[in-house]
């Protein structure tokens, strides 16, 4: 009995050390560079390690300005351990996510072995979530909502353990809590989730007595910087708000079932080139039958965790939905480990269906070539196409640009740079490793710094000798320099 728990145990660790190795390798270089997002954040970020201030000079806010929105706290405190431990790059801006999805495929285990009492379907979910194109996307890039995604399953997973040992109820407050200011959807996650557990664990929360008020109040504290900043922490979410349609109810139905799609769940994927690698869906096409085969099992059982399962299954497309466009995959990350989940339970299910044996043999061979050729591609299509393909998505060639004006800087008296593919701005903070000392006094202005001129269209009146860097155009004069990507393409022109 010892040898087949012995075993069991190191089945997880090596799921684990899969997951670590998938989210880990080459976490630098693929996807290709920055996004502006991970740029800013991790900025910020280091001007929070350096000064304790943001950008713009403000002592430990309490939200983060950024890129014309505000972003929640954790988005850049999660940021400050990584960048002191391994300085300003693209390693230390997504190490946090890397982890945090590791550490999430570890939770899934607690997570099923508490709901099913069964260590396979555990095991089962854990390896899906590992392996997951949905999961790995958001945790090799750094974005919130998988330090979201974290938080809320491991305070799902200590609310849980706590009805057994109930000190833990307040390190399940405290992860919810932490959950609710990572991401702009948590506002509306976190108390639709913590209802919908209130609705089939009430019997077990109410036995807390006294506890559960001292968690609601340690949940409560950890909330306040979401809820004093609820103004300001609005500004992006009305930005892509369902409610300025003219019929936001027809938007928020096909919305809402736009998540469910096989197209997107299977085949496609998400549209934005950073969510979904080309030619994939979020989820392995050889998942469809384990989900459907869970989904129908799970209402067949009407048991509190099948009802518990399907309800988060209704809810977790409702944050997404409330904003365009959708579908969106991270908006929706709060479906995993769900799907997961499901499918680990269907792939039990189906091994439990007394069927002769040969017939059965024939079906799991099946699956297995299936799963085996989907899993394949979806690496190779990862690691030899994706970061060529989708290179611009990613901003790549920025820190090409960012380099070689680091190289001639001392030659030019002003530098003028083009404003076409956004805000050029943070990426020369972020790779000269500006001091923010010497940038927070004029951080308002966002047309020029240093030497720096920011332009669109017409070029800014400047002074002595000047480098202009701008896009590609046919015919161009004075070209000392072509910025190329890492799929070659160029990007960037370096003129007198």
């Amino acid at each position: 009995m010892k040898t087949v728990i012995a075993n069991k145990s190191y089945l997880l660790v090596a799921i684990v050390l899969l997951a670590f190795f998938l989210r880990f390798w080459q976490l630098g270089q693929n996807p290709p560079g920055l996004y502006v997002d991970e740029v800013s954040l991790g900025y910020n970020a280091y001007s929070i390690l350096k000064t304790a201030h943001d950008e713009y000079g403000n002592f430990m806010p309490l939200v983060f300005r950024s890129l014309n929105t505000y972003n929640p706290a954790l988005s850049v405190y999660t940021l400050v351990p990584s960048i002191a431990a391994f300085q300003l790059n693209e390693f230390a801006v997504r190490f946090p996510s890397a982890l945090a999805g590791t550490l999430t495929v570890l939770l899934t285990y607690f997570l099923t072995y508490h709901l099913f009492k069964k260590r396979n379907i555990a095991q089962v979910a854990s390896l899906l979530l590992a392996i997951s194109p949905w999961h790995l996307q958001f945790s090799r890039f750094y974005h919130e909502v998988n330090i979201m995604v974290f938080f809320s399953i491991l305070g799902l997973v200590l609310l849980f353990y706590s009805f057994k040992k109930h000190y833990l109820v307040y390190l399940s407050a405290i992860s919810f809590g932490i959950a609710a200011n990572t991401f702009h959807g948590a506002k509306l996650w976190i108390p639709l989730f913590l209802f919908v557990i209130l609705i089939f664990y009430n019997r077990e929360i109410f036995k807390f007595g006294k506890k559960l008020i001292i968690a609601l109040l340690i949940l409560a504290v950890f909330s306040l910087p979401t809820i004093l900043n609820f103004q300001n922490s609005l500004v992006r979410p009305n930005s892509v708000s369902i409610f300025k349609e003219k019929k936001p109810q027809e938007t928020f139905i096909s919305g809402y079932l736009s998540h469910f799609s096989p197209n997107f769940l299977f085949m496609q994927g998400d549209f934005m080139g950073r969510h979904a690698v080309p030619g994939m869906g979020e989820l392995y096409i050889f998942e469809l039958p384990l989900i459907l085969i869970g989904l129908f099992n799970l209402v067949r059982q009407k048991n509190r965790t099948a009802k518990f399962l399907l309800a988060w299954f209704l809810i977790a497309p409702i944050p997404a939905a409330l904003a365009a466009p959708t579908p969106h995959a991270g908006r929706a990350l709060v479906f995993l480990p769900l799907w997961q989940i499901i499918a680990a339970f269907g792939a039990y299910s189906l091994w439990q269906i007394k069927i002769a044996k040969y017939t059965k043999s024939i079906a799991l061979v099946l699956l297995a070539l299936v799963a085996i050729y989907n899993i394949a591609t979806y690496f190779h299509l990862y690691y030899k196409h994706y970061s060529k393909e989708k290179a611009p998505d990613w901003s790549d060639g920025h820190k090409q640009m960012v380099q070689y004006i680091g190289q001639v800087y001392n030659g030019y008296d002003s530098i003028a740079i083009t404003k076409y593919y956004g805000y050029p701005y943070i990426y020369l903070l972020f790779y000269l490793k500006y001091d923010p000392v010497k940038y927070q006094p004029q951080s308002e202005n966002k047309d020029a710094f240093d030497k720096f001129h920011f332009y669109s269209g017409v070029l800014p009146r400047t002074f002595g000798k000047t480098l202009v860097i701008t896009t590609p155009q046919p015919n161009a004069q004075n070209v000392i320099k072509q910025i190329k990507m890492n799929n070659g393409d160029t990007v960037f022109v370096a003129q007198n």
